[in-house]
C-alpha cells in the first residue's frame, strides 16, 4: 500500500509571502528517485529551475522568488479527498 505525504513550500515573492502543499505518494517519489528528506529535489519538482547555485541559507533563488522547503508529514489515504477540496493535490 502507497504512503502518502503532505508537504509544505514556502515562497517569498518581493513583499509578499506565500505557503503552498502538495501531496506525493511514495511511490511517485521512488519512481523520480527522489527522498522525502531531499530539499533541492523537492522544491525542483515543485517550483523547477532550482540548482544549488541557487542556495541562500535553506532557501534557493529561482527568477525573483525566494523558495524552501518545509517538510512533509505523513498522510492517510483516506484523507485525500479532504485535502483536495482545499486544493491541496496528489501527484
Amino acid at each position: 500500500m502507497n504512503k502518502y505525504y503532505l508537504c509544505e513550500f514556502h515562497e517569498q515573492n518581493g513583499e509578499f509571502e506565500y505557503t503552498h502543499h502538495h501531496v506525493y505518494s511514495d511511490e511517485f517519489l521512488n519512481k523520480k528517485k527522489i527522498k522525502i528528506d531531499d530539499d533541492e529535489k523537492l522544491l525542483n519538482l515543485f517550483f523547477g529551475n532550482i540548482s544549488e547555485d541557487d542556495k541562500d541559507g535553506d532557501a534557493y533563488w529561482t527568477y525573483e522568488r525566494l523558495v524552501s522547503y518545509k517538510g512533509c508529514e505523513e498522510v492517510e489515504q483516506s484523507e485525500l479527498k479532504t485535502l483536495e477540496k482545499g486544493h491541496i493535490y496528489n501527484d
